[in-house]
């Protein structure tokens, strides 16, 4: 008996459109899976050697490489059409496709819209792809669904805990404008943040989970931090004065660095990070640190 196998599409593919059915006369359901989808049929790819290897289904034959199915000795045109029973085989019901048909199983598994072909191997290495910006499925085995869902539950759970032990607000910032830029409007209250925190807790994946739970910041996410923080205080801003960079300091204000307005916000932001990191905007940085560490201070002690 052959070997039934599952493949789920992966959770990007899910609709964001609020697009609801009437499941009984009370409840509607909201359509998130896409009622239907296909795997590509042909693909041409680089293997984790390097090798240029292009694939394509064709049920008349258990080879799935182009190259072998055109020989003589199988005599498939490579121009030949495709059936609608091949469509039907790669294709994903409400975001579901299951099959018996090795050379399918073979073909899904090796394609690179399959989840497994870009994880490295023991060397480090994965494919290339050029038509491919992501996977879009993943075989399912319940057992390591099940302990994957436990390990996401078990870092949801630590970054939660993480959140839940921020006591100030200045923790809470520092948090915030690590994960979303030093542009971020943070918001004054411990309980704002603590709030936007366990919302991007319950949106995150792993990279993001991990990214919250990182204990030690490397230089440029440290200026990040730092400057979203003089943003907040008014201590640094970018839109005083058209071309100038402009920090303030008991009232008085002056030019610390020219970046021309020209640039978007983003781009004049990681220009002048990208100052304050070198010897030459050391003092400055220096000056920055102690404003925000001032500024702090007082908010503790009211």
């Amino acid at each position: 008996m052959s070997n039934v196998k599952t493949y789920h599409l992966l959770a990007h593919t899910e609709s964001t459109a609020q697009v609801y059915v009437q499941a009984n006369a009370t409840q509607k359901v909201r359509l998130s899976k896409r009622p239907i989808d296909h795997a590509y049929g042909q693909l041409t790819f680089s293997n984790r050697e390097g090798s240029n290897k292009t694939i394509r289904l064709k049920l008349n034959t258990d080879e799935i490489f182009l190259q072998n199915q055109i020989k003589p000795e199988i005599g498939i045109p490579a121009n030949e059409k495709y059936t609608q029973a091949e469509r039907d085989a790669l294709m994903f019901r409400d975001g579901v496709l299951i099959t018996a048909n090795k050379t399918v199983q073979l073909f899904l598994e090796t394609s690179p819209q399959f989840e497994d072909f870009w994880k490295p191997d023991e060397q480090g290495r994965v494919g290339s792809c050029p038509d491919i910006q992501k996977p879009l499925y993943k075989l399912y085995d319940k057992t390591v669904e099940i302990k994957s869902n436990h390990a996401m539950f078990q870092l949801r759970l630590k970054a939660a805990n993480r959140v839940n032990d921020l006591k100030t607000v200045e923790d809470a910032h520092e948090l915030l404008f690590r994960l979303n830029g030093s542009s971020f409007k943070a918001p004054d209250t411990l309980e704002e943040c603590v709030d936007l925190l366990v919302g991007f807790i319950d949106d995150a994946d792993e990279v993001m989970l991990n990214a919250l739970l990182k204990d030690k910041l490397n230089v440029d996410e440290k200026v990040t931090v730092l400057l979203g923080k003089a943003i907040k205080h008014g201590i640094i801003s970018f839109d005083k004065v058209p071309d100038q960079i402009v920090m303030t300091v008991g009232g008085a204000t002056r030019n610390v660095k020219e970046i021309s307005s020209e640039y978007s916000f983003e781009e004049r932001k990681r220009y002048f990070s990208e100052f304050l990191t070198i010897s030459d905007g050391k003092l400055l940085l220096d000056d920055i640190q102690k404003e925000v560490d001032k500024k702090e201070k007082k908010v503790e002690t009211k």
